[in-house]
């Protein structure tokens, strides 16, 4: 592969990672995530999980990982799931939520876009220079290393700590800048957010803090 179609698989790996850490943070166990990025599993949606057939190479996949999960019935929901306890002795639950979950039905469409080509091991030419890599997570690192040799990446807090030059060249040239346009859609939600992560309720802030960090995506510290 190269150029556009190596740019759009590795697009795909790209966002693919992302909603892999995000469905393993749920689940706390990057191998059952690998267990559920199998394209062949019929476990996309809510009408799969109400098939106890569909739900049996999931619990035989973590039989093998020595997970000890156990098959449950959901009579609220009229389905199955494959239940498991993580490093802390937590339950984790492989079911309905989980399907219903955005990042999740995310997780499992990308899974099918990279399948045409997610072959390993790869093999990454550059001139004379091979590199082999086993798997897609190397591939996308050692790609993400190559493209960043060249590059300097410089952060302001604001426009008056840039040079002239360096405001003629990025922010003030419009075939460089990118503009991200920012609109307050709920002011009432607005408002209550501001107040709980800038407010003087610390219990406030600490609970939301708790409840969101593992979704945070882009930290600005």
């Amino acid at each position: 592969m190269e150029g556009t179609e190596l740019r759009s698989f590795l697009l795909s790996l790209d966002e693919y990672e992302q909603m892999f850490h995000k469905v393993e943070r749920r689940l706390r166990d990057p191998r059952v995530v690998q267990v559920l990025s199998n394209i062949d599993l019929r476990v996309d949606n809510k009408q799969d999980f109400q098939e106890e057939a569909n739900l049996k190479p999931v619990h035989e996949a973590l039989l093998k990982l020595d997970l000890k999960p156990e098959m449950r019935r959901d009579e609220e929901h009229s389905s199955y799931a494959v239940v498991f306890h993580d490093s802390t002795n937590a339950e984790r639950v492989i079911g309905t939520a989980l399907a219903n979950s955005p990042e999740y039905r995310r997780f499992r469409a990308l899974a099918r876009t990279i399948a045409r080509h997610n072959d390993p091991p790869f093999v990454i030419v550059k001139n004379e220079h091979r590199e082999s890599q086993a798997d897609w997570s190397g591939l996308l690192e050692a790609v993400k290393i190559e493209g960043k040799k060249d590059a300097n990446v410089t952060r302001y807090k604001g426009l008056g700590e840039m040079n002239a030059e360096q405001l003629a060249e990025t922010t003030m040239n419009p075939e460089k800048r990118t503009l991200l346009s920012v609109r307050l859609e709920d002011a009432v939600q607005s408002e209550e957010i501001f107040s709980t992560l800038m407010g003087e309720d610390v219990e406030s802030r600490r609970e939301f803090i708790e409840e969101n960090a593992l979704d945070v995506k882009n930290l600005d510290v």
